[in-house]
């Protein structure tokens, strides 16, 4: 082999060899973005599968919080954050607060029975002024849950309502009871705040 022949094969081997070189580094970088990729797809969600998972989540975090609230908890609520029903009755404007409930429940604690008891002595004192009024209990509750199972939520409440105003004295012909579910709530963010002002029985009087 002369030299001029041991040259140019030396180039081409070289040649060969800055290809090959280049060829896989291509490669590996292509390797690294696919797996970059798969990891997106398979910890990241598609937008719409976050989504989900974000609700689903916030739904968890909501039950396990207000499934073991307590009676001083639901005290802390301030009074913007309960609701009144205003009713006139021959020109008088006969305030009447409503009553409270945790998450899923239907009892009433210390601080809301204390509420319904005021309730019944403002009802009592105007049906002597005015006549035998009706008073209707509106049942609500807050978003979460079906609405067949918000429905029968709601009217237990009104139900615990009604009881409070049996114990205290007052007739039970001249109850009415109604449950809107979820369907008529006083707060609409997307919050703690109004998940418990929409999770209330509401007094209004009747002629």
């Amino acid at each position: 082999m002369t030299k001029g022949s041991l040259k140019n094969t030396l180039v081409g081997i070289c040649a060969v060899a800055v290809l090959a070189g280049c060829s896989s580094k291509q490669e590996v970088e292509y390797e690294d973005a696919s797996q970059a990729q798969q990891t997106t797809q398979t910890d990241g969600y598609s937008v719409d599968d976050k989504a989900a998972g974000i609700s689903g989540s916030e739904e968890t975090s909501v039950q396990s919080m207000d499934e073991g609230i307590s009676s001083s908890t639901l005290t802390a609520i301030t009074n913007d954050e309960l609701n009144s029903v205003q009713s006139d009755i021959d020109g008088v404007t006969v305030i009447l607060e409503s009553v409270h409930f945790a998450f899923d429940k239907y009892n009433l604690t210390d601080e809301m029975r204390a509420v319904a008891s005021t309730n019944y002595n403002k009802i009592s004192q105007t049906q002597e002024a005015y006549g035998e009024l009706k008073v209707k209990l509106e049942g609500n509750t807050d978003e979460w849950g079906t609405d067949e199972y918000n429905y029968a939520l709601g009217l237990k409440r009104a139900k615990t309502a009604k009881d409070a105003l049996i114990a205290d004295g007052m007739n039970p012909d001249k109850i009415i009871m109604v449950s809107y579910g979820e369907s008529n709530p006083i707060c609409t963010q997307k919050n703690t705040t109004c998940w418990k002002m929409n999770r209330r029985t509401d007094y209004r009087l009747l002629p």
